[in-house]
């Protein structure tokens, strides 16, 4: 029976082998960065998701805020939107700062040629969203301050209606007696009574008078409570509308603040790359200079490049001569 050399079928055999268990352990080495990456991009989408839904919902509350009508007004849609995008703004600028975090931590693990492009391009993705927020901030607070105005001027010409109604209720003049405002009995009576009411045109009835006018006073003071009364209850809810958008007002002013220092240290590293790169260029150049020097030192030394071609030429003779 002839034998057969199998040995190159049990080298690819091994190797095969060898190949399967190490792969999945490659797999995991080569996930690692691919996953971290891949969270920073998910992170970047969430945020940006978020603020484009906050921009909706602010587009939404500066057209409500922009009515400047008194029966089109919605206060408490406009409230709820501003309570909503308030939680937000807040949301998304802790989720800036998570980011961030994440980001510096990432710059200080990596170890790599390609770690500075990565860190540039990571603080440019940030840097990016907190434009955006400080955006969406700046439009919040202006039509905050737009809705208060509404909201004075609005006050303003209620209290000049209530005001003039007020007046001409005071002013206006007591209603002529007549049967038709009289009680059913008091108009039998005086049914009952005209010849004598013909006979003494002098004869006054002092007591009806009296609750005449009696009613029609404590008619007019019962409206103008009622008036007063919903005149204050008007003016409190405006009252507590503006202080809420004033507060509001001042949490953005902190949110302002959180971005101003998160900006200021993406400055620190945008200049600290900025005078690396500068630092590279400069001796980049001061190499190149320093080529072009020797360079023309070269090939401005003609005796040199004698004594150069002249041992060419011996090694050249003595290689001949040996071989």
């Amino acid at each position: 029976m002839p034998v057969q050399d199998r040995t190159i079928e049990f080298r690819t055999c091994v190797e095969s082998i060898r190949n399967r268990t190490s792969g999945p352990n490659r797999s995991r080495q080569l996930a690692k960065p691919g996953s971290s990456k891949s969270e920073f991009a998910r992170m970047a989408g969430a945020i940006g998701k978020d603020i484009a839904a906050c921009s909706y919902k602010l587009d939404k509350l500066a057209q409500l805020a922009k009515r400047k009508t008194l029966f089109d007004d919605k206060p408490v849609e406009i409230s709820e939107l501003t309570y909503v995008i308030k939680q937000e703004i807040a949301s998304i600028n802790k989720q800036i700062a998570t980011l961030q975090a994440y980001v510096k931590s990432q710059n200080q693990q990596a170890r790599g040629k390609n770690s500075r492009e990565v860190e540039e391009h990571n603080n440019n993705v940030v840097m990016l969203l907190q434009s955006k927020l400080a955006n969406t901030s700046m439009s919040f607070k202006d039509v905050l301050e737009i809705r208060t105005q509404n909201m004075k001027e609005s006050k303003d010409r209620t209290d000049k209606f209530v005001y003039s109604a007020s007046q001409a209720a005071t002013n206006a003049p007591p209603p002529a007696s007549s049967l038709l405002f009289a009680d059913p009995a008091e108009r039998s009576k005086s049914k009952g009574k005209g010849k004598a009411r013909d006979t003494d045109l002098l004869a006054l009835d002092i007591d009806r008078s009296e609750r005449a006018e009696a009613g029609e006073m404590g008619g007019d003071g019962y409206m103008q409570m009622q008036l007063v009364e919903r005149q204050d209850n008007y003016l409190q809810e405006r009252s507590t509308a503006i202080e809420s958008i004033e507060s509001t007002i001042a949490e953005l002013g902190q949110i302002f603040t959180q971005l101003a220092q998160m900006v200021a240290e993406q400055r620190e590293t945008v200049q600290r790359i900025d005078a690396d790169t500068a630092d590279i260029a400069n001796n980049v150049a001061g190499a190149q200079r320093e080529l072009l020097k020797y360079y023309a030192s070269i090939s401005s030394n003609r005796w040199l490049m004698l004594k150069v071609f002249g041992v060419l030429i011996v090694f050249f003779l003595v290689f001949i001569l040996v071989s």
